[in-house]
């Protein structure tokens, strides 16, 4: 659960986050909070137990933070509560742990199970994290490209289609006359 725990900690401070550990708590989590949100992550033993047990652990967070929340403004309404387990779960336990997140009750809620790698933990955040990556596009000539799509969708007037001294009118009367 620590290696859990440490890479939540990475990925939510590479995403601009302060996160701190919560000690003492029955659950082991972190807290944190940016600009704009705040919460917990916690990591339960096992889905059985996260689905037992997320309405306490999350009750005792809210409890022993209030007084943050009181100070913290409109982000006191962008509170999340991200609730994982390493443990795989049954397609049974899947559904009733994805059934939490419809509980909109207090906080909002991410939850995930089977979480063991650094991947793992950017997938279950993802909700909270910014885009990560621009699409990069090859530098291509708008012409050529747009010349192999029109040969793919109507071959037939591909030569004509991009000819500037062929009319679009031309070009239609074409594709309606090879029909």
């Amino acid at each position: 659960m620590t290696d859990v725990l440490s890479s939540v900690q990475v990925v939510l401070q590479s995403a601009g986050y302060q996160t701190w550990d919560i000690p003492a708590s029955k659950t082991p989590a972190v807290g944190f909070e940016d600009e704009a949100a705040m919460g917990f992550v916690c990591v339960f033993e096992s889905p059985a137990t996260l689905v037992k047990t997320w309405r306490e652990a999350e009750a005792a967070l809210l409890a022993r933070f209030a007084a943050q929340f009181r100070l913290a403004g409109e982000k006191a309404w962008n509170v999340y509560f991200v609730l994982l387990t390493e443990a795989r779960a049954t397609d049974e336990q899947r559904r009733e742990v994805r059934w939490i997140e419809e509980d909109l009750e207090r906080t909002r809620k991410l939850t995930a199970t089977g979480v063991m790698t650094r991947e793992d933990v950017t997938t279950a955040l993802l909700p909270l994290l910014p885009i990560l990556s621009k699409p990069l596009l090859a530098p291509e000539d708008s012409a050529e490209r747009l010349a192999r799509r029109i040969a793919v969708i109507a071959p037939r007037v591909s030569n004509w289609a991009l000819d500037a001294s062929v009319s679009p009118a031309e070009v239609a009367a074409r594709l309606r006359s090879d029909r």
